[in-house]
């Protein structure tokens, strides 16, 4: 009977030792921004994403992996309907290459705020939230030149896997 005990001990503590924890975090209302002039064709706007991790309580180095599971983007109301082709939504940070994460390739018609499709291929992205201080990138495919300044805001929501 203790035999099955002690099995059974040390069998709990090495399933428990493997233990993954599921995070999720939402970015809320992220401004990307650029000043205009803006030109025919991509024009690029950012943000800067500072502590995300330690706002969560998530040791970079306990990160398995990192998911951007849903992007939404609000466009400026300034923004005349049909003026976007497409966007694209990059993320980068000091220690990693730019990653495309999110598009929306057309863009859709009357509508403010756009859910864009998240990449098949995510795998750069624990690299880049390993780093805490990163980049956001949205580039925006204009049909024509525009003189106006204006600024877009995203919300997007990331699961993270640490050990």
């Amino acid at each position: 009977m203790k035999k099955i005990y002690l099995i059974a001990f040390i069998a709990f503590g090495l399933f428990s030792c493997g233990k993954q924890t599921e995070n999720v975090i939402e970015l809320k209302d992220v401004v990307l921004e650029a000043e205009g002039p803006y030109f025919e064709g991509p024009n690029t706007f950012q943000s800067a994403i500072k502590t995300a991790l330690k706002n969560n309580n998530i040791n970079p180095e306990q990160i398995e992996s990192v998911v951007l599971t849903s992007a939404t983007i609000t466009l400026p109301d300034s923004i005349e309907d049909g003026l976007i082709q497409d966007l694209s939504l990059q993320m980068v940070s000091s220690n990693s290459d730019m990653m495309k994460v999110a598009f929306v390739n057309p863009l859709p018609s009357n509508q403010k705020e756009i859910a864009l499709t998240t990449a098949k291929e995510q795998d750069g992205l624990n690299k880049i939230f390993s780093n805490d201080d990163f980049i956001i990138l949205l580039d925006a495919n204009l049909k024509k030149d525009i003189e106006a300044t204006f600024n877009f805001k995203a919300n997007l929501t990331f699961k993270i896997l640490t050990k």
